[in-house]
């Protein structure tokens, strides 16, 4: 359990990249971090002790990981806080070329995992103290659709949608927002040409580094507002 009072995030893809930037932020802010990684355990052990927190494994494609998951952060610390929707995939899935099983794959991790994980850690948010909060993290370009990129592009839109029914059923009780990152890092596997093409052209408009994609979840955090950012 968590010391009384001490504030408890979840942060999904936690350990490396984006997902570490924001571990890091909210633990400096006084939260106690949850981490989920899915291969980089290496990663998310050394980040867990670095912070204080606590690393999981979990691959949102499994609906039993969740359901672990979620079992594991009630008996660890009895509460949460901010729950952060930050892993995702980015398969290079050409138009024309997209099988089911890819589209699957997207989907499952980077739309239906975040749904089915909201849905079974709604006592823990719904009984914070305060009231609780579920952070998205979007992406700011996924409207140009990437061609070689569709089933990514699309899976983050209806993110947003999620995102925007979520915010209606808990609110008041619990807050919901999203955060959509400009071009901040380059992918694993995205071609280095086609991504500096993107830069040159002003890539998208959202908190286009690591280190700003953290402030804007922690204003969120901090901000009791409902409003999206």
């Amino acid at each position: 359990m968590s010391p009384p009072g001490e504030r408890v995030a979840l942060v999904t893809g936690g350990a490396r990249r984006i997902g570490a930037a924001v571990s890091r932020g909210l633990a400096r802010a006084g939260f106690t971090v949850a981490l989920t990684y899915r291969a980089s355990r290496r990663e998310a052990l050394a980040l867990a002790r670095e912070t204080g927190g606590r690393a999981f494994p979990l691959d949102l494609a499994r609906p039993g990981g969740i359901s672990r998951l979620s079992e594991a952060i009630g008996r660890e610390f009895g509460r949460l806080d901010l729950l952060v929707h930050n892993a995702a995939v980015f398969p290079r899935t050409p138009a024309g070329a997209v099988t089911p099983a890819a589209w699957d794959g997207v989907f499952a991790v980077n739309l239906r995992g975040p749904f089915l994980l909201t849905q079974a850690l709604l006592p823990l948010l719904r009984n914070a103290p305060g009231g609780g909060a579920v952070l998205f993290i979007g992406d700011a370009g996924a409207g140009r659709l990437w061609p070689g990129y569709l089933p990514y592009c699309i899976s983050k839109l209806a993110l947003e949608r999620q995102a925007a029914a979520w915010s209606k059923i808990l609110a008041p009780r619990v807050r919901v927002g999203i955060v959509r990152p400009g071009l901040a890092l380059i992918p694993e596997r995205f071609p280095k040409a086609e991504w500096d093409r993107l830069r040159a052209r002003g890539g998208a408009r959202g908190p286009d580094s690591p280190g700003k994609i953290a402030a804007a979840v922690l204003r969120f955090a901090r901000s009791g507002r409902y409003n999206f950012y």
